[in-house]
């Protein structure tokens, strides 16, 4: 981890993020609403609830909490971060892209080595429509995961207990369209374990650009991961990925904390 925060400035000290995490929860009702009253749809593996559609909720708290104090410049300012100006090294937007990937390639791998192996659930002809949505997906949220909230809690936390903290609630926000979509527990608890790995990677990348672009690229990938792995929607692909994207992990984090003790005066 070599870089500083770059970007535009933006007023840390003024972010609230456990009104934030809060405004989160609020806005997200209505979408849940809507979740049990609409239709599921298939999207390859994926089952997608009508409540997808909150992604743009951290977005929306994010520009609330900014704008309320800090006008529209504020609110610029805010939006502006997801392109990394200048841009971090270029290794860590490259692992932002093969981490999912190739923690997916590893669950199928053992998948079919027992036996259990499928063809991939999504045309690769969709590929390009698949990434334009997840990138958009991601932006809206990771504009208020890491854009809003993940500098202010590093300030008191550190970039592990950030990643973690932040990883807990984005599961739990996630529980009721996991849900609606018809998991069980076992599934979930998988995706939940590689849910909080993956948060703490994605502070990690952040920590190591400076920026929001790595966070946005990895978190579109998890999206596009699970759109084109074979059995994506069985317990035991879901444990597998959690388990692997746990391993994966740990030397970000390792790396991470020991950037944030040499560097914690950026925060």
């Amino acid at each position: 981890m070599d870089r500083m925060r770059t970007g535009p400035d933006f007023a840390v000290a003024r972010v609230r993020p456990g009104v934030f995490l809060v405004l989160v929860a609020v806005l997200s009702v209505p979408f849940f609403v809507v979740g049990w009253l609409a239709p599921v749809v298939r999207v390859g593996a994926i089952a997608v609830p009508a409540s997808a559609a909150m992604f743009v909720v951290p977005a929306v708290a994010a520009m609330i909490l900014t704008a309320w104090p800090g006008g529209r410049t504020a609110a610029v300012a805010l939006v502006a971060r997801i392109i990394d100006r200048p841009l971090g090294p270029g290794r860590w937007y490259v692992v932002a892209v093969l981490v999912s990937p190739v923690v997916a390639v590893a669950a199928d791998l053992v998948m079919r080595a027992t036996g259990h192996g499928g063809p991939l659930p999504t045309s690769l002809v969709a590929l390009p429509a698949v990434l334009a949505f997840t990138l958009i997906a991601a932006t809206g949220e990771e504009l208020g995961w890491t854009a809003y909230a993940t500098d202010a809690i590093q300030r008191r936390h550190g970039p592990i207990w950030t990643g973690i903290v932040l990883g807990i609630f984005w599961g739990a926000w996630h529980l009721v369209p996991l849900l609606q979509a018809g998991h069980g527990a076992v599934w979930i608890g998988g995706w939940f374990a590689g849910t909080i790995a993956a948060r703490v990677i994605i502070v990690a990348l952040h920590d190591a650009t400076g920026g929001v672009t790595a966070a946005i690229l990895m978190h579109a990938m998890l999206n596009v991961a699970a759109a084109y792995t074979p059995h994506y929607d069985t317990a035991s692909v879901a444990v597998l990925i959690g388990v692997f994207t746990t391993a994966v992990a740990v030397p970000f984090a390792a790396h991470s904390a020991r950037f944030y003790r040499r560097h914690a005066e950026l925060w």
